[in-house]
């Protein structure tokens, strides 16, 4: 018997909410693969003008990509891709610190597009283990350094 089914039917018909739920998120998780990849072509679009720069005129290009990370961010656990939020994560705060910084490193941006690309296009979901921990030390380590 589980925690929603005790033989109460108001726990019966949470139980059933609880289910239809469940199955609503299951049949778009279906459909966000094809969401995130319209939001990576967004994304790609975004980064496309920023050059490595130490000049505050990459404020708005930066913000731009934080804006699509940010999106991406908010979806990803939602549909059992939980890597992909932090990896959009670590771009959302990478891009507020250089900002702040008017210093940018592109290739640390890339980093992060390519990490979302590969999760994405092999539908890595969960967390991936100790390759998922690997991947997101080595961009926090990327983004702390271009900032030093």
């Amino acid at each position: 018997m589980s925690d929603f089914d005790n033989g109460d039917s108001d726990n019966a018909g949470l139980g059933a909410i609880l289910a239809n739920a469940q199955a609503a998120v299951a049949e778009l998780a279906d459909q966000y693969i094809g969401w995130v990849k319209e939001d990576m072509v967004r994304l790609e679009a975004a980064i496309a003008p920023i050059t490595d720069s130490a000049g505050s005129a990459d404020a708005v290009r930066l913000r731009a990509v934080y804006d699509v990370a940010h999106d991406i961010k908010g979806q990803g656990s939602t549909f059992g891709y939980p890597l992909v939020t932090e990896i959009a994560n670590l771009l959302c705060r990478y891009t507020e610190a250089a900002t702040k910084q008017a210093k940018t490193d592109r290739s640390v941006i890339d980093a992060h597009v390519t990490a979302l690309h590969t999760v994405i296009n092999n539908r890595v979901q969960g967390d991936a283990g100790e390759l998922g921990r690997e991947i997101l030390e080595a961009l926090r380590a990327a983004a702390a350094k271009s900032l030093a």
